[in-house]
Protein backbone atom coordinates (compact mmCIF):
# COMPACT_ATOMS: atom_id res chain seq x y z
CA UNK A 1 0.00 0.00 0.00
CA UNK A 2 1.30 3.48 -1.07
CA UNK A 3 2.72 6.02 1.54
CA UNK A 4 -0.09 8.88 1.50
CA UNK A 5 1.61 12.51 1.90
CA UNK A 6 -0.52 15.50 2.07
CA UNK A 7 1.77 18.63 1.19
CA UNK A 8 0.32 21.58 2.78
CA UNK A 9 1.72 25.34 0.92
CA UNK A 10 0.80 28.53 2.48
CA UNK A 11 0.47 29.96 -1.30
CA UNK A 12 -3.00 30.16 -3.20
CA UNK A 13 -1.51 27.25 -4.89
CA UNK A 14 -3.39 26.04 -8.34
CA UNK A 15 -2.86 22.67 -9.70
CA UNK A 16 -1.76 23.88 -12.92
CA UNK A 17 0.53 26.56 -11.90
CA UNK A 18 4.53 25.71 -12.81
CA UNK A 19 5.43 25.77 -9.50
CA UNK A 20 2.41 23.08 -8.66
CA UNK A 21 3.61 20.86 -11.16
CA UNK A 22 6.94 21.05 -10.43
CA UNK A 23 6.30 19.81 -6.67
CA UNK A 24 4.43 16.92 -8.20
CA UNK A 25 7.34 16.37 -10.69
CA UNK A 26 9.87 16.20 -8.35
CA UNK A 27 8.09 14.23 -5.42
CA UNK A 28 7.64 11.38 -8.18
CA UNK A 29 11.49 12.01 -8.81
CA UNK A 30 12.02 11.11 -5.43
CA UNK A 31 9.97 9.25 -4.33
CA UNK A 32 8.84 7.22 -7.01
CA UNK A 33 5.83 4.83 -7.00
CA UNK A 34 5.58 4.29 -3.33
CA UNK A 35 4.60 7.32 -2.69
CA UNK A 36 1.41 9.37 -2.57
CA UNK A 37 1.79 12.89 -2.74
CA UNK A 38 -0.96 15.37 -2.85
CA UNK A 39 -0.75 19.29 -2.55
CA UNK A 40 -2.71 21.81 -1.49
CA UNK A 41 -3.25 25.41 -0.76
CA UNK A 42 -4.84 28.32 0.60
CA UNK A 43 -8.22 29.04 -1.26
CA UNK A 44 -7.68 31.44 -4.37
CA UNK A 45 -8.04 35.25 -3.38
CA UNK A 46 -6.82 34.45 0.25
CA UNK A 47 -4.26 37.28 0.14
CA UNK A 48 -6.34 39.57 -1.98
CA UNK A 49 -3.24 40.20 -4.83
CA UNK A 50 -0.64 40.32 -2.23
CA UNK A 51 2.32 38.23 -1.82
CA UNK A 52 2.07 36.04 1.04
CA UNK A 53 5.37 36.72 2.17
CA UNK A 54 4.42 40.48 2.76
CA UNK A 55 0.72 39.45 4.56
CA UNK A 56 2.42 37.17 6.74
CA UNK A 57 4.32 39.39 8.60
CA UNK A 58 1.55 40.94 10.13
CA UNK A 59 1.06 38.73 13.40
CA UNK A 60 -2.58 38.87 13.19
CA UNK A 61 -3.00 38.12 9.75
CA UNK A 62 -0.82 35.27 10.10
CA UNK A 63 -2.59 33.75 12.76
CA UNK A 64 -6.32 34.87 10.62
CA UNK A 65 -4.77 32.94 7.80
CA UNK A 66 -2.81 30.10 8.87
CA UNK A 67 -4.59 28.62 11.62
CA UNK A 68 -7.02 27.10 9.25
CA UNK A 69 -3.64 24.43 8.83
CA UNK A 70 -4.93 23.07 12.21
CA UNK A 71 -8.03 22.18 10.47
CA UNK A 72 -6.54 21.01 6.90
CA UNK A 73 -4.34 18.21 9.35
CA UNK A 74 -7.50 17.30 10.73
CA UNK A 75 -8.96 16.33 7.62
CA UNK A 76 -6.22 14.74 6.15
CA UNK A 77 -5.93 12.58 9.20
CA UNK A 78 -9.33 11.65 9.05
CA UNK A 79 -9.06 10.80 4.85
CA UNK A 80 -6.43 8.43 5.85
CA UNK A 81 -3.04 10.13 4.70
CA UNK A 82 -0.16 8.78 6.32
CA UNK A 83 1.76 12.51 7.24
CA UNK A 84 1.18 15.92 6.99
CA UNK A 85 3.89 18.22 5.70
CA UNK A 86 3.78 21.81 6.37
CA UNK A 87 5.54 23.49 3.29
CA UNK A 88 6.55 27.13 4.88
CA UNK A 89 9.38 28.42 6.87
CA UNK A 90 7.43 29.81 9.29
CA UNK A 91 5.97 26.37 10.13
CA UNK A 92 2.46 27.36 11.03
CA UNK A 93 0.68 26.10 14.11
CA UNK A 94 3.19 22.96 13.81
CA UNK A 95 2.56 22.29 17.93
CA UNK A 96 -0.44 22.92 17.87
CA UNK A 97 -0.85 19.91 15.23
CA UNK A 98 0.72 17.81 16.52
CA UNK A 99 -0.74 17.86 19.48
CA UNK A 100 -4.53 17.05 17.59
CA UNK A 101 -3.30 14.54 15.48
CA UNK A 102 -1.75 11.00 15.29
CA UNK A 103 0.00 10.87 11.93
CA UNK A 104 3.49 12.18 11.90
CA UNK A 105 3.35 16.21 10.75
CA UNK A 106 6.98 17.68 9.34
CA UNK A 107 7.63 20.95 8.35
CA UNK A 108 10.23 21.75 5.56
CA UNK A 109 11.83 23.94 8.03
CA UNK A 110 12.52 21.24 11.09
CA UNK A 111 13.19 18.71 8.66
CA UNK A 112 15.81 20.80 6.45
CA UNK A 113 17.33 22.06 9.86
CA UNK A 114 18.11 18.64 11.32
CA UNK A 115 19.39 16.69 8.42
CA UNK A 116 21.36 20.04 7.73
CA UNK A 117 23.14 19.34 11.33
CA UNK A 118 24.15 16.05 9.59
CA UNK A 119 25.58 16.84 6.78
CA UNK A 120 28.27 19.68 8.43
CA UNK A 121 28.29 21.98 11.22
CA UNK A 122 27.06 25.22 10.38
CA UNK A 123 24.19 25.92 8.36
CA UNK A 124 23.50 29.34 6.18
CA UNK A 125 19.92 29.67 4.91
CA UNK A 126 18.85 32.08 2.00
CA UNK A 127 15.78 33.59 1.56
CA UNK A 128 14.01 35.56 -0.98
CA UNK A 129 13.05 38.80 0.83
CA UNK A 130 13.30 40.02 4.19
CA UNK A 131 9.97 39.38 5.16
CA UNK A 132 10.70 35.48 4.73
CA UNK A 133 14.15 36.46 6.61
CA UNK A 134 12.08 37.43 10.23
CA UNK A 135 10.23 34.34 9.98
CA UNK A 136 13.22 32.23 9.51
CA UNK A 137 15.18 33.72 12.13
CA UNK A 138 12.05 33.38 14.67
CA UNK A 139 11.89 29.59 13.94
CA UNK A 140 15.66 28.78 14.17
CA UNK A 141 15.09 30.77 17.39
CA UNK A 142 12.17 28.07 18.52
CA UNK A 143 14.27 25.50 17.43
CA UNK A 144 17.01 26.66 19.82
CA UNK A 145 19.60 25.82 16.95
CA UNK A 146 21.28 29.42 16.86
CA UNK A 147 24.92 27.50 17.22
CA UNK A 148 24.47 25.80 14.34
CA UNK A 149 23.36 28.52 12.40
CA UNK A 150 26.21 30.85 11.37
CA UNK A 151 23.74 33.01 8.93
CA UNK A 152 20.45 33.72 7.47
CA UNK A 153 20.38 36.18 3.77
CA UNK A 154 17.79 36.97 2.06
CA UNK A 155 19.53 37.19 -2.24
CA UNK A 156 19.19 40.91 -3.49
CA UNK A 157 17.12 41.61 -5.23
CA UNK A 158 14.56 40.25 -3.55
CA UNK A 159 11.81 37.76 -5.37
CA UNK A 160 8.77 37.43 -4.45
CA UNK A 161 4.94 37.63 -5.62
CA UNK A 162 4.49 37.12 -9.73
CA UNK A 163 7.93 38.00 -10.25
CA UNK A 164 8.89 34.67 -7.76
CA UNK A 165 6.65 32.47 -9.99
CA UNK A 166 7.75 33.63 -13.26
CA UNK A 167 11.56 31.86 -12.21
CA UNK A 168 10.20 28.46 -13.72
CA UNK A 169 10.47 30.03 -17.65
CA UNK A 170 13.49 32.23 -16.41
CA UNK A 171 15.85 30.77 -13.48
CA UNK A 172 19.00 32.71 -14.26
CA UNK A 173 18.50 35.40 -12.30
CA UNK A 174 17.20 33.88 -9.10
CA UNK A 175 20.18 30.92 -9.00
CA UNK A 176 22.80 34.01 -9.70
CA UNK A 177 21.32 35.66 -6.84
CA UNK A 178 21.34 32.52 -4.87
CA UNK A 179 24.69 31.91 -5.40
CA UNK A 180 25.91 35.61 -4.62
CA UNK A 181 24.21 35.05 -0.98
CA UNK A 182 25.64 31.36 -1.13
CA UNK A 183 29.43 33.19 -1.57
CA UNK A 184 28.83 35.24 1.81
CA UNK A 185 27.36 32.36 3.58
CA UNK A 186 30.48 30.49 2.38
CA UNK A 187 32.85 33.62 3.57
CA UNK A 188 30.83 33.57 7.18
CA UNK A 189 31.68 30.20 7.92
CA UNK A 190 28.38 27.92 6.56
CA UNK A 191 29.45 24.56 5.06
CA UNK A 192 26.21 23.78 4.96
CA UNK A 193 23.26 25.73 2.96
CA UNK A 194 19.60 25.69 3.31
CA UNK A 195 17.58 26.94 0.15
CA UNK A 196 14.57 28.63 3.09
CA UNK A 197 11.77 29.55 0.47
CA UNK A 198 9.40 27.03 -1.09
CA UNK A 199 10.03 27.42 -5.25
CA UNK A 200 13.51 28.58 -4.85
CA UNK A 201 13.87 24.75 -2.71
CA UNK A 202 12.12 23.21 -5.58
CA UNK A 203 13.65 25.28 -8.28
CA UNK A 204 17.23 24.71 -7.58
CA UNK A 205 17.31 20.67 -7.63
CA UNK A 206 15.29 20.58 -11.27
CA UNK A 207 18.65 22.89 -11.98
CA UNK A 208 21.15 21.06 -10.56
CA UNK A 209 22.26 23.08 -8.32
CA UNK A 210 22.88 20.45 -5.32
CA UNK A 211 26.34 21.78 -3.58
CA UNK A 212 27.98 25.51 -3.92
CA UNK A 213 31.59 25.69 -3.52
CA UNK A 214 31.70 22.28 -1.86
CA UNK A 215 29.52 22.54 0.57
CA UNK A 216 25.51 20.43 0.37
CA UNK A 217 22.60 22.77 -0.89
CA UNK A 218 19.71 20.80 0.74
CA UNK A 219 17.63 19.52 -1.13
CA UNK A 220 14.95 20.46 0.91
CA UNK A 221 10.84 19.21 -0.14
CA UNK A 222 13.03 15.70 -0.73
CA UNK A 223 14.77 15.87 2.78
CA UNK A 224 11.07 16.87 4.01
CA UNK A 225 9.25 13.97 2.48
CA UNK A 226 11.57 11.52 3.10
CA UNK A 227 11.52 12.42 6.70
CA UNK A 228 7.98 12.47 6.96
CA UNK A 229 7.83 8.80 5.31
CA UNK A 230 10.77 7.65 7.73
CA UNK A 231 8.11 8.70 10.38
CA UNK A 232 5.25 7.19 9.20
CA UNK A 233 7.15 3.83 8.78
CA UNK A 234 8.31 3.92 12.13
CA UNK A 235 4.45 4.58 13.28
CA UNK A 236 3.18 2.10 11.50
CA UNK A 237 6.08 -0.90 12.19
CA UNK A 238 7.21 -0.37 15.59
CA UNK A 239 4.33 2.40 16.79
CA UNK A 240 6.75 5.34 17.42
CA UNK A 241 5.27 8.57 17.50
CA UNK A 242 4.43 11.74 19.39
CA UNK A 243 5.25 12.33 23.01
CA UNK A 244 1.84 13.04 25.10
CA UNK A 245 3.43 14.73 27.89
CA UNK A 246 4.09 18.49 28.11
CA UNK A 247 2.77 20.76 25.14
CA UNK A 248 1.38 17.56 23.07
CA UNK A 249 -0.55 16.37 26.30
CA UNK A 250 -3.92 14.91 25.93
CA UNK A 251 -5.54 14.72 29.36
CA UNK A 252 -8.97 15.23 27.71
CA UNK A 253 -8.98 13.29 24.05
CA UNK A 254 -12.79 13.37 24.11
CA UNK A 255 -13.20 17.07 24.71
CA UNK A 256 -9.86 17.43 21.52
CA UNK A 257 -12.35 15.70 19.72
CA UNK A 258 -15.77 17.81 20.45
CA UNK A 259 -14.35 20.94 19.80
CA UNK A 260 -12.46 19.75 16.33
CA UNK A 261 -15.64 18.27 15.27
CA UNK A 262 -17.23 21.77 16.13
CA UNK A 263 -14.43 23.48 14.20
Amino acid sequence: MKTRIWHQSVTELKRDSAYSQALIKRAHTVLGDEVSLETFGLPAGTYHGRAASVALGNAYLYHKILSRFIDQAIEAEKQGYDAFVIGSFSEPFLDEIRSVVDIPVTSVFEASLLVGCSLGTKISLITTSPEVTKMVEKAVSIHQLQARVSSIFSITPKFEGPILHGVFSNPEPIISAFNQAATHAIEMGADVIIPAEGILAVLLPECGVLRYENAPVVDVLSVTWSYACMLAKLKSKVGMSFTRRGRFARDDKELIDLISRVN
